[in-house]
């Protein structure tokens, strides 16, 4: 059998530290050939350029589709996505690859669904059947899972959607999350190191602030932000509390955040503000940092395994599954410092069970898509069917019998 040439997509530094060793699996395997398209915000000065921490590792990115969002609202996300697309069907036609291979549910997905349906190529789809109520990245996911055609998701609650959505069960696969293969394969920095690298004292209660635009909330994340800034303000009074903030994800109401992150850190040591981490870093300071405060995936994936606690600030992950280790709290300043005094008042670390894997999911996923490959052919892969689930087969047999065949 050829090789199967794989090509991801990858348009965030949030989903790239997360696919990065099975990307490394991919391109060190004699089974597949690894082709590499880095777009929209890796590729933007403003967001840290962090393409280049893609080549640091390793990588060498066959294809850069770059884009800018200005302003970041609906009209110039709906242009960059239409262009994208053009773009995604051109290389595609240049790279024939057997496989596309993408992650999560960011609005940069719009294009590779339309894409791929174009240019009648297979999609693997990592992170489907989980929910995130507050954002708009809910219904990208949930579209990703009908049209993709391999499935590789967390654990059995995410298959049991996914199967519900119609899909065959061979398709899908439970593999835990593939960014918790860091915690077995990324060497992480140590605590001294980390300071360093920061020039924080991490022997001070810090908090680790990762913030995003609730996109189906547009409206309300100036008083969000307020509301949290607020909290720390008062938390950095009463409680001599450090921190370190990463720069939020290029969705509309990014800059609006950016800004009052900026003025916060003024004129303060004790305040960090990042563009990107990066995957070490990131990691690093899930182990060593006291609290994570806000609303990042990464508060109920990876943070888990670290024992750290987490503030996770109001809807923009509801209804995904989280470890005793979260905190749900409202917008309100109240709520966000009442919580995290409460963690601080115990500064001993817990063990806590990681709903999402123990960190091997690289190895199961390429095992998955040989198994396709092999087993099924192109052929069965690309031509879905769609199961119905018991009531709806039901339903059609006494409509046939009434009326028809």
């Amino acid at each position: 059998m050829n090789k199967i040439t794989v090509c991801v997509v990858t348009g965030a530094r949030s989903e790239y530290g997360l696919m990065r060793w099975l990307m490394e699996d991919l391109k060190n395997s004699s089974d597949f050939t690894l082709k590499l398209i880095a777009v929209g915000s890796h590729l933007s000065k403003k967001y840290g350029n962090t393409f280049k921490e893609i080549e640091a590792d390793g990588f060498e990115i066959d294809k850069k589709i770059p884009f800018t969002v200005d302003p970041i609202n609906a009209k110039s996300i709906g242009k960059v996505t239409g262009d994208l697309t053009a773009s995604l069907v051109e290389t595609f036609e240049d790279f024939k690859p057997d496989l596309i291979l993408v992650m999560g549910d960011r609005y940069e997905l719009l294009s590779v669904l339309s894409s791929s349906i174009l240019s009648t190529i297979p999609v693997a789809h990592i992170s489907g059947g989980e929910i995130t109520e507050g954002a708009i990245d809910d219904q990208i996911r949930h579209a990703m899972t009908k049209i993709s055609h391999l499935h590789y998701v967390a654990n059995e609650v995410y298959k049991e959607r996914v199967l519900q959505m119609g899909e065959e069960n061979w398709r899908v696969l439970v593999c835990g999350e593939p960014g918790l293969d860091n915690l077995q394969r990324q060497e992480m920095m140590s605590k001294v190191d980390l300071e360093k690298d920061l020039d924080i004292d991490l022997s001070k209660p810090t908090a680790l602030v990762t913030y995003h635009p609730v996109t189906l909330e547009i409206k309300d994340l100036d008083y969000q932000i307020k509301e949290l800034v607020g909290a720390m303000e008062v938390l950095s009074v009463d409680n001599d509390l450090q921190f370190v903030i990463t720069y939020p994800n290029s969705d509309e109401g990014s800059q609006l955040i950016i800004d009052s992150w900026k003025s916060f850190v003024t004129n303060s040591r004790e305040r960090v503000l990042i563009k990107s981490l990066g995957q070490k870093r990131y990691l690093s300071a899930l182990k060593y940092m006291s609290v994570l405060i806000g609303n990042s995936s990464s508060g109920l994936v990876e943070a888990p395994s670290f024992g750290l606690p987490v503030i996770n600030i109001g809807n923009r992950q509801g209804g995904r599954i989280r470890g005793k280790n979260v905190i749900d709290v409202d917008y309100n300043s109240s709520s966000i410092i009442k919580a995290t005094q409460k963690i601080l008042k115990n500064s001993k670390k817990e063990s806590y069970f990681n709903p999402y894997g123990n960190g091997n999911a690289s190895r199961k996923i390429l095992d998955h898509i040989l198994f396709s490959f092999r087993e099924k052919g192109r052929d069965r892969i690309i031509s879905k069917k769609f199961i119905d689930s018991g009531s709806v087969t039901k339903i059609e047999q006494n409509f046939k019998k009434k009326y028809g065949h």
